[in-house]
């Protein structure tokens, strides 16, 4: 489970390892978007592409939302006890792709 909800159903923590394999397969997608962008010679930028999906998945809310629904509880994101520390997670993802240069291919012959 990516998230352990605390007994009185009052606050969420994040769980590190599932969070992270979660991360892995955003990565693994954004991957394989950019090898089919390198494959049709269009032109990208990894780390806005990360910057993208990270910020429409809004990762927090969706933890949130899903536990309010399956609980029954009315969690909000100030209810999530190590949310700094997963965000901090987050840029690590993002600082993963953010050293990667934009890519340009414009079949100019070269």
């Amino acid at each position: 489970m990516i998230a352990t909800l605390n007994k009185s159903k009052t606050a969420l923590s994040i769980n590190r390892q599932e969070f992270k394999l979660a991360l892995g397969k955003i990565g693994d997608g954004i991957d394989k978007q950019v090898a089919a962008l390198k494959k049709a010679k269009q032109s990208y930028d990894v780390a806005e592409m990360a910057r993208e999906v990270i910020s429409e998945v809004n990762i927090f809310e969706t933890i949130i939302e899903g536990f309010n629904e399956a609980e029954g509880t009315n969690l909000k994101l100030a209810d999530i006890t190590n949310l700094d520390v997963a965000q901090g997670w987050v840029d690590e993802f993002l600082e993963k792709y953010s050293g990667a240069t934009q890519q340009t291919n414009q079949g100019n012959g070269k």
